[in-house]
């Protein structure tokens, strides 16, 4: 132990000052990461879809339908378009995606409610544009919420009959922001913790492969020029979510130490995975083409393009082979609430099982594959 000490504090101690020496360095861990990080915000800075035009075709024109129009419009989701009595040029405009939804009021429809025979109302949104359409339609429900508990009431009335009283709910929530949570924040952080992966394994075959063949190299020296850029990684994602917070207003209930701890083990078993795709192929060149494919299983599989609970059991368990998996459900719940620490260590553990497995696999492998570049 006191050998692989000496041997790795070395190997730190002569990286340290070869860190920004090399602009490829300076490329892989902070121009690059930046770039997309802020190129990744000015697509979500928004926070939620507004003002998505949504075209409506009123048939009935009574004080009803235009009381349902008016209301959808002063809404924050959707921008109403009126196309009169055109039904087939509204239908070609959804289906290009000029309007995300088509509201279809239908004739007689203000007459029909109050003789209590339950029109129905139409709004169609185009699934193919799946975040859009459903944003588009988002206030509709509650609107026909509030106008069924209206006229419930002046149909009763009418015909001299009490309402029966309702079930009184009451609803408590706390969400990620000060005033609204979203999940457009959600995808944005995902995004981020995500492609801090591709750089950290980017970075780690680029070490490996730059290793002077006049060092004998070993695995505690590996591991030592590596570390730094442990620490880096860990600091640099820690900005990006620091730079999240701020933006976007958001609320961390859990603790910012926790949150350290867990992109540092992130960190180490995306290391890990680097040195594992290193070893086990025969030039950086095929290494590097591998990156695309664990990057698309990552994004795939983790629960940010679909929600873990939505995938059959295949997926569920490539998903939980992931380190991302992990990471990331945690870093997230530690902005939701206030986490426990032996859930934190529990986390940390599991990543931690990354490393060592692989360095069981290519430890002796791994310094050969050095020793013949």
């Amino acid at each position: 132990m006191l050998d692989f000490w000496h041997r790795f504090k070395d190997a730190f101690n002569d990286e340290i000052p070869q860190i920004f020496r090399r602009f490829t360095f300076h490329w892989l861990m902070w121009i690059m990461p930046l770039i997309i990080f802020f190129l990744i915000s000015s697509i979500f800075y928004r926070g939620v879809l507004l003002d998505l035009p949504v075209g409506y075709i009123d048939h009935d024109k009574s004080t009803l339908s235009r009381e349902i129009v008016r209301n959808l419009n002063a809404a924050a989701h959707a921008d109403l378009i009126n196309y009169n009595d055109q039904l087939l040029d509204a239908e070609r405009d959804v289906q290009k995606a000029k309007i995300y939804a088509l509201l279809y009021i239908p004739p007689n429809f203000e007459a029909d409610v109050l003789s209590g025979r339950q029109p129905t109302p139409m709004l169609y949104y185009n699934a193919l544009y799946y975040s859009a359409g459903l944003y588009s339609i988002m206030d509709y429900s509650g609107l026909i919420a509030t106008l069924n508990t209206q006229y419930r009431t002046t149909m009763a009335t009418s015909i001299g009959m009490p309402v029966p009283p309702l079930a009184k709910v009451n609803f408590n929530y706390d969400g990620l922001f000060n005033a609204s949570g979203n999940s457009m924040y959600f995808q944005q952080f995902s995004a981020v913790v995500h492609l801090l992966q591709l750089f950290v394994v980017t970075t780690t075959i680029h070490i490996l492969a730059q290793l002077p063949k006049r060092t004998r190299a070993n695995y505690p020296f590996v591991l030592g020029k590596l570390a730094p850029y442990t620490i880096w990684f860990t600091m640099l994602l820690i900005f990006e979510i620091a730079m999240l917070v701020l933006f976007s207003n958001a609320r961390v209930s859990g603790s910012p130490f926790a949150m350290m701890t867990v992109v540092f083990f992130y960190v180490i078993a995306a290391q890990s995975i680097g040195i594992l795709l290193y070893t086990f192929t025969k030039t950086p060149i095929n290494a590097y083409t591998y990156i695309g494919l664990l990057v698309g299983l990552a994004l795939t599989y983790s629960g940010v393009v679909v929600p873990e609970l939505s995938m059959p059991w295949i997926a569920r368990f490539i998903s939980s082979l992931e380190p991302l998996t992990y990471a990331l459900n945690k870093l997230f719940d530690l902005f939701l609430r206030h986490s426990s620490y032996f859930s934190v260590l529990k986390t940390c553990g599991i990543l931690m099982i990354y490393p060592i497995i692989i360095t069981l696999l290519v430890r002796k492998r791994l310094v050969r594959r050095l020793h013949s570049q």
